[in-house]
């Protein structure tokens, strides 16, 4: 009998403790102050679209931090706060031990810039394929999109989402125009040659053709003789000469 009651007698006294413990925690962040604002902000790939110094403003427009009550500050609040800043993706707000307000950041990444024409600012498009404005402080090395509307430009985007983590696709495109019907056309870093790619259907099986095509140029050095590369042609590429 004695044996049954130790370990129910043992988990009374655990949650005893516990609530005990609870109680006076709460009575302590009752009276307790914030000492101060802690911001890390995650870096992407060197990118800086987010800064500490940012996010702390966004923050202290509203609210001082230290010396406010810990119970007087809303975590939902100062997470909206935070939320303003364009670039930002996710956001973790939280008290520590230490009476320190900590807040986690997460940036958004660009994957391409959209030029839609003269008379309108660029735009960066992140991975989410979502317009992001463009920084006064940092510019992303990415390929630019020229296209009139976004819908055309989510062909292109398209294009890029597939190739920015292949080491050749990647640093290969350098620009990509869309024409009034939806057609693709690369500019590259690398040869004159402009590259017609028509839409991304079959689209791993253009780029293999394209770098066969090069590779062959590449051996025989004429790479350069070239103006245009068509791959729309299911399984064939059309290289036309500079004359």
């Amino acid at each position: 009998m004695i044996q049954r009651l130790l370990p129910i007698a043992l988990s009374v006294l655990l949650l005893g403790t516990a609530g005990a413990l609870v109680g006076f925690a709460l009575n302590e962040e009752a009276d307790a102050t914030y000492t101060g604002l802690e911001v890390d902000v995650e870096e992407i790939k060197g990118m800086f679209f987010v800064d500490a110094a940012g996010v702390r403003d966004a923050i202290l427009q509203h609210d001082s931090i230290q010396g406010s009550w810990v119970q007087s500050v809303s975590l939902q609040e100062v997470t909206a706060w935070v939320r303003s800043i364009p670039a930002v993706n996710d956001v973790e707000v939280y008290p520590g031990l230490d009476r320190v307000l900590h807040v986690r950041v997460s940036q958004k990444e660009p994957v391409a810039r959209w030029h839609s024409g003269p008379n309108e600012a660029d735009v960066y498009i992140d991975t989410n394929g979502e317009a992001l404005p463009l920084s006064p402080y940092f510019t992303a090395r990415v390929p630019v999109i020229h296209a009139k509307t976004m819908d055309q430009a989510q062909e292109a985007f398209a294009l890029i989402q597939a190739t920015c983590q292949h080491p050749i696709w990647s640093a290969f495109i350098d620009q990509v125009e869309v024409d009034a019907n939806g057609e693709l056309e690369i500019i590259p870093r690398v040869g004159g040659a402009r590259v017609a790619l028509g839409d991304t259907s079959n689209l791993d099986a253009k780029l293999d053709n394209l770098l066969t095509f090069y590779r062959a140029q590449i051996r025989r050095g004429n790479l350069n003789d070239y103006q245009r590369i068509n791959l729309a042609f299911a399984g064939q590429v059309v290289a036309q000469r500079y004359y």
